[in-house]
């Protein structure tokens, strides 16, 4: 969609939208790729498995079993507009249930692999959810959550190994029995295709619904990003978990739209992990989010690694510490992209015809208008700070919020759609989104906001606990101060409250620490009195070497 340029303006003045009236987001990425002419024999999908043995699968592989996906779910009465809960690693499972969802017209929920009982049971009941499909790991929680989502009839697991399904339905034995042929549905730019929420597990979010054309709307932001997406002989991989807007919409299916290979990799590798599979299968591309990036920088700084394209991040900023040390470690500029659930990828920079400026993610894609406005929705002055906002009919715009079963369109402001990020643009047309403080008793761990008394709520419903506290360490770990019932706590009760709230919350907000004290300081509102945790002394009776947690 983007033609590589030499200048940003070249990049704006030579590009077009050409959005069709129909456009299925699945029949683009995957069934298009093995017609009129193209070779679907080319390889779409290279997964290594946790063994180290690696498969390869054609864009004409995914098309068969996407259809099978989606004959098994119409098997099972799920059509047009149902929502389908997804939660698989990266895997040929999670490519297929993705396309084969889209192709038949329901609408996806992915659901990210952190999350706990109590986020998962929000995002079921509040989706409608009438299918879900989940790894055999997730099936603990899900059926802690699953008892108020009340539309939900079909669960399919991906089992490994012939493993446990729970008394539902085995994926692969379901696809077994269906049809390799479907017709992708016929579906228009706006029809719906993706409910997401955020991917961390505070509160109960709203969901926020895009529809088929969200991708083509944003292939710009994302071409312009990852270095003129895509140049010959590309291989892209992601860090991020493919339940996450951003991987789906900013690496996986822009990847396939183009016919470019995607890497997977098993699920909860570590950085020497990373650069390993990038040296393996020839990575050329990497998206990961900021967290991920500093890591694999920091471990590249001290081996042999390999030399990459382009190094892909967002939407959270990078520190310019981050920049000038991935700068001199892989030789090349990290690229930002930058967006939100609302408004999907709508600014990026590239070093190649823009100057990278430290704080900001670079300018608005071509194609694409972001200003920032006043309340009323008029459009500021450079530099002065508004809210981010998105110009009208931009075709990677959500459709509308989610709400019990139905949904009502995009709140615009005087035709603006807000990012809900504060910022400003300056004279140069840079965009500068504002660092978003946490507000009282939530904190950032590893990227994702962590409200302190949701977790201090689900570790006193343990049943050994009478009261908890939780607190962030000076080096950015949870700790948790609990006040154990009868029977005192020792070294296995803090590893089962550990594997307690990783159940029930999510993998940020399991304590890398637990104390055991005998009161928890409170505030006059009832709150826990963080600062005086914290200013408790260091426990002078430090475990034996096998006790530590």
């Amino acid at each position: 969609m983007l033609k590589t340029a030499r200048s940003y303006e070249e990049a704006c003045r030579t590009f077009r939208w050409r959005l069709p009236d129909r456009y299925n987001m699945a029949f683009d990425v995957c069934d298009r790729q093995t017609m009129a002419g193209a070779d679907g024999h080319r390889t779409a999908l290279i997964v290594e498995i946790a063994d180290g043995v690696v498969e390869r699968y054609t864009f004409h592989m995914l098309r068969l079993l996407s259809n099978r996906v989606a004959n098994a779910l119409t098997a099972r009465g799920i059509g047009l507009g149902d929502r389908v809960a997804v939660a698989l690693p990266q895997s040929v499972e999670a490519a297929a249930v993705v396309l084969g969802v889209l192709k038949m017209g329901a609408v996806l929920v992915p659901l990210p692999l952190s999350l706990g009982e109590e986020p998962l049971a929000w995002r079921l009941a509040d989706s409608g959810a009438r299918a879900v499909i989940v790894a055999d790991f997730m099936l603990p929680r899900l059926q802690g959550a699953r008892q108020g989502a009340l539309a939900l009839e079909t669960v399919l697991v991906n089992s490994e190994a012939g493993g446990e399904t729970g008394g539902a339905d085995d994926l692969w034995a379901v696809l077994q029995q269906s049809s390799d042929a479907f017709t992708p549905l016929v579906t228009a730019l706006d029809s719906p295709a993706l409910l997401v929420y955020p991917d961390h597990a505070m509160g109960k979010p709203t969901g926020i619904l895009h529809g088929h054309g969200a991708l083509l709307g944003n292939l710009p932001a994302v071409e312009l990003g990852l270095g003129f997406f895509p140049q010959f002989g590309d291989i892209l991989w992601t860090s991020a978990d493919w339940m996450s807007f951003p991987a789906l919409m900013w690496a996986v299916l822009p990847s396939w739209h183009h016919g470019v290979p995607v890497v997977a990799g098993p699920h909860g590798q570590d950085a020497e992990a990373h650069l390993g599979l990038m040296a393996r299968h020839g990575v050329r591309v990497a998206w990961m989010p900021p967290v991920d990036l500093a890591r694999l920088t920091g471990l590249a700084a001290t081996r042999a690694h390999p030399l990459p394209r382009v190094l892909g991040s967002g939407p959270q900023p990078l520190a310019a510490g981050l920049r000038d040390q991935v700068a001199k470690v892989f030789g090349i500029a990290a690229h930002e992209i930058w967006g939100s659930l609302e408004i999907g990828a709508a600014v990026a920079n590239n070093a190649a015809i823009m100057e990278i400026r430290p704080g900001s993610p670079g300018k608005a894609a071509p194609g694409i208008t972001v200003e920032a406005v006043d309340p009323a929705g008029r459009v500021l002055r450079a530099g002065d700070p508004g809210f981010l906002a998105l110009a009208p009919n931009a075709p990677a715009a959500c459709l509308g919020r989610w709400g019990r079963d139905s949904w009502h369109g995009a709140k615009l402001i005087n035709g603006w759609l807000p990012s809900l990020v504060a910022g400003h643009r300056d004279l140069d047309g840079y965009i500068w989104p504002d660092a978003m403080a946490p507000l009282p008793g939530i904190v950032m761990v590893d990227g994702q906001p962590v409200a302190l008394a949701e977790t201090e709520a689900a570790l006193t419903w343990h049943p050994r606990v009478t009261a908890a506290g939780m607190a962030m360490q000076a080096d950015g770990g949870l700790k948790a101060y609990i006040v154990a019932a009868a029977g005192g706590g020792d070294v296995y009760l803090a590893r089962d409250l550990q594997a307690w709230v990783a159940q029930r919350r999510g993998l940020h907000e399991v304590p890398g620490r637990v104390e055991f004290v005998d009161a928890i300081p409170l505030r006059a509102d009832g709150s826990t009195d963080v600062e005086e945790l914290l200013a408790r002394p260091v426990r002078l009776d430090a475990p034996d070497p096998d006790e530590r947690i």
